[in-house]
Parts: C-alpha cells; structure tokens; sequence
C-alpha cells in the first residue's frame, strides 16, 4: 500500500476485510471524462480492477472480462506474464496497465477498435 501511494499519490488505499481495496480517477486527456476505477487484491491472486464510473457497458471488443466485468490487462501467454504474488508488484504492473488501458479505451471510442494487440474473449457463439 505505501508503495502504491508513494508513486500514485491520487489512489485511495484502505485494508479492508484482509484486502487492498484502492479507488482511483483518471482522465486520459482533456477531452475524455474521468473515470473512477477499484482496484481489488487479497495479496495473492491476481489484483482486479473494475470501472466504477462511468457505467461502460460489456462488448466482445473492448478487454472486459464478460463474468466479471474486471478489465482485462494483459494476456499471459502473449505478453508472457504469469502474476506472481512473490516477485510482482502492482505499483509497476497493474496500475500502469489500469492507466493505459483506459487510454486505449478511449482511442476504442474514436475509432471503434481496440488499438492494443488482443487476444478476444468473445462472449458471442460462433454459428456453423
């Protein structure tokens, strides 16, 4: 947690039931709104970040996961990351991930594709 705050000054960080629990705002540039994000961890799994507002609505093309509607950060066998409670941080991980996802985000608003490689997690049945 104080790594956390000492290097995003502007997250909220409170242990609450054995977990982090951080809120956090960004706006990725002067024309986008400001979205609040919680990030969730419980020292061991993988963290979770959720957007709190505003509402963004799951589809097969934007990096949501469709169970959780958690935002899906990397994938492990394309960016070769496998997180590990031990050796990983989320003040160097997660948390830069969190930021740039909303950045592409919003260049998804623009253009209408998301701009980062992917991998999709579509929720959509393919019809043979």
């Amino acid at each position: 947690m104080k790594l956390l705050k000492s290097y995003y000054p502007f997250l909220d960080c409170k242990i609450i039931s054995d977990k982090l629990i951080c809120i956090g705002k960004t706006k990725p540039s002067d024309l986008s709104v400001e979205y609040t994000f919680k990030l969730i961890y419980d020292g061991v799994t993988v963290p979770r970040v959720y957007i709190v507002s505003p509402q963004v609505e799951y589809n097969d093309d934007i990096h949501i996961y469709p169970e959780e509607k958690n935002l899906c950060l990397y994938h492990p066998l394309v960016d070769n990351f496998i997180w590990n409670y031990k050796k990983d941080h989320i003040y160097d991980t997660i948390l830069p991930w969190t930021l740039e996802w909303f950045v592409y985000y919003e260049l998804y608003l623009i253009s209408g594709k998301w701009e980062h490689p992917f991998i999709p997690h579509t929720t959509n049945k393919s019809i043979d």
